[in-house]
């Protein structure tokens, strides 16, 4: 878990970013719309930061479960 929300929703979240910055692209190619890139863009890296941070975390739960058990 990150804060109050599980890994699986945290996931789901970068699904969704993910899902709408590609109609927003299309959207924004058909139209012509250039000064969406940069909203893009940062939307789409957001949407892989929270990727990595949910990596991260896993792995660090990993760490802390295995301090854990040597401390037993």
């Amino acid at each position: 878990m990150i804060d109050k929300l599980s890994y699986a929703e945290i996931a789901e979240i970068s699904k969704g970013l993910k899902e709408q910055v590609e109609i927003v692209d299309k959207i924004a190619k058909t139209k012509g719309i250039d000064e969406l890139a940069d909203f893009i863009a940062t939307v789409e890296g957001y949407s892989k930061f929270l990727e990595n941070t949910i990596e991260i975390n896993k792995d660090a739960d990993d760490a802390l479960k295995g301090l854990k058990e040597q401390i037993k």
